[in-house]
């Protein structure tokens, strides 16, 4: 039997969107498991910068990959890169989260998104993007668009704010808020980071996150949200916004690409996991997506 569906004000757990509380419920649930799944086998450091098209933002990101049977992201805005603590290596990744052995919560956030995959459901529909990086990033901000459409479908016109819906992107990114914009939506987009603040990407000015975030959120019907909130640790007060002014969400996970099943189960409308920086390396790339059912 189908689930009656929710509204967020109803469904939404805000203090479950932390990286304390996501990393008590993954290791309650793995705790019967063989260690041999959680061997840390690789924990990767990398600096990069990208710019996927020319009127994208150019992004300049530390990333940490943690590598067992399956890999946990994580990136943030950390000046510095010290070199991997090689003692973590070889390691069950519940025992280094358990005994607080990561050095900050972009560590952290990657070790539970590698355990936290292993304890989720499937995703509810695979969408593999191949061809050309640019054909690549056209079809990634698509189908943020077309789940944009079915979560405003479903949330329901008596919900609706405005006339118009109303679609906020917190982590701007040109390609999402363009195919937002071709639909017809009206588009808002924040960033914390100051390269990005002013300018003008997929035809929507960017407003400083800091100060926007609470006045869009009450305005929104829909939030897109970029998974780095999680270990810069401002998610919980995004969500708390949400559930008070009943704004629906999706959370893009390039970081914590694993928590699909634990953030739809705590009232996210929609997540979409994207292998990026990946994604626009040549070959075929899967993204996934989950869907709040109830």
């Amino acid at each position: 039997m189908r689930k009656t569906f929710r509204q967020p004000q109803d469904a939404l757990t805000p203090a479950a969107f932390a990286v304390e509380a996501a990393e008590t419920w993954a290791l309650e649930r793995s705790g019967k498991l063989s260690e041999d799944l959680f061997r840390l086998t690789a924990l990767w450091y990398v600096n990069f910068v990208r710019q996927p098209e020319p009127a994208e933002r150019k992004t300049r990101y530390v990333m940490k990959v943690a590598q067992a049977q399956n890999y946990g992201i994580a990136a943030g805005f950390t000046p510095t890169l010290p070199d991997p603590d090689s003692s973590l290596v070889g390691a069950d990744t519940r025992q280094i989260l358990k005994h607080r052995r990561c050095r900050d919560y972009i560590e952290r956030t990657a070790l539970v998104d590698l355990v936290i995959g292993l304890v989720s459901r499937q995703a509810d529909q695979q969408r593999t993007l191949d061809g050309t990086p640019h054909a690549k990033y056209v079809t990634r901000g698509q189908i943020f668009a077309e789940e944009a459409e079915r979560i405003l479908q479903r949330k329901g016109s008596t919900y609706v704010k405005s006339r118009t819906p109303r679609v906020l992107v917190i982590g701007a990114t040109a390609g999402i808020i363009g195919a937002l914009v071709r639909c017809g939506l009206h588009v808002s987009a924040t960033d914390l980071w100051p390269e990005v603040v002013g300018r003008e990407l997929g035809g929507v000015s960017v407003e400083n996150g800091k100060t926007a975030n609470a006045r869009l959120m009450k305005e929104v019907d829909l939030a897109i949200i970029t998974g780095m909130t999680l270990p810069n640790r401002t998610l919980p007060r995004l969500m708390t916004l949400a559930k008070r002014h009943n704004t629906s969400t999706v959370i893009w996970a390039i970081t914590g690409r694993n928590f699909g099943h634990y953030y739809t189960e705590h009232g996210a409308d929609c997540v979409i996991s994207d292998p990026s920086p990946f994604l626009l390396l040549p070959g075929a790339a899967t993204m996934a997506i989950w869907r709040r059912q109830g």
